[in-house]
């Protein structure tokens, strides 16, 4: 009696066709492409020849290296600061000065000295205008007085002073001027000094000279001249006047 088979059932493991149907539920998903995150990307590191090179940030300036005390100043720096007793600078247009002026001058023949005081302004460093006055130091000798004693000479005299600088240069001038005024002469008796005579008389002394600056406060003047006198008559000689040579110090702002 024929055995009646039953048909196998096969599992789709071990169906002839289960190399080739897939079932989309059990087969995996192909592999999606890996992206990394922008954090743990890392970046490109240089390379020793980039990184051997100086960077311009950390790079040194050429004006901090340079030496300091080798630069010069910068041209619109103001100079050094001068103390105040040298006065102001630029110069004031209208300035004063004063100082001694000695007058090395001859009178009745012989040698003769004179001292004084001379001041005023200066006007644009041009033109001087001020005031002197002169004391001689020596009487000279007069000669017999009409009673037959000797006597001698004795003068003082001032006026106003007035120069102008024709040529001027940053330390020299040179100068024209001269003194107008008047004063007073005596015949003393050596002894005791009083005045056997007097007279006043009108001056008049015409100069030329060279100023020199020595510092900003200090000039000195030289300078040839000669002096004119107009007096009355007495007993002692008409003539009084003579050459003069003046040396002065002048004090102010030059």
């Amino acid at each position: 009696m024929p055995t009646t088979s039953t048909p196998a059932t096969s599992s789709p493991a071990t169906s002839p066709d289960a190399t080739t149907d897939v079932t989309p539920a059990t087969s995996s998903p192909p592999a999606e492409p890996t992206t990394s995150s922008p954090a743990v990307v890392a970046e490109p590191q240089p390379s020793p020849v980039d990184a051997a090179e100086p960077q311009p940030a950390t790079s040194p300036s050429p004006a901090s290296t340079a030496p300091t005390t080798s630069s010069p100043p910068p041209a619109g720096s103001s100079p050094p600061t001068r103390p105040r007793w040298w006065g102001p600078d630029p110069r004031p247009k209208v300035s004063g000065y004063g100082g001694p002026a000695l007058r090395l001058s001859g009178l009745n023949g012989a040698f003769a000295a004179f001292v004084g005081l001379e001041g005023g302004i200066n006007i644009l460093q041009r033109l001087t205008i001020g005031a002197s006055l002169q004391w001689l130091l020596n009487p000279v000798e007069a000669g017999p007085f009409a009673r037959g004693a000797a006597t001698r000479i004795n003068i003082n005299y001032g006026g106003l002073v007035v120069d102008v600088a024709y040529v001027r240069g940053k330390r020299v001038a040179g100068t024209l001027g001269g003194l107008l005024g008047g004063g007073g002469g005596c015949v003393q008796n050596p002894e005791n000094g009083r005045c056997a005579d007097k007279t006043a008389f009108f001056v008049g002394e015409p100069r030329a000279g060279l100023r020199v600056v020595l510092a900003p406060i200090v000039r000195l003047h030289l300078a040839l001249g000669y002096r004119f006198v107009a007096a009355r008559t007495w007993t002692a000689p008409a003539n009084l006047g003579g050459p003069v040579g003046t040396v002065m110090l002048e004090f102010g702002w030059f």
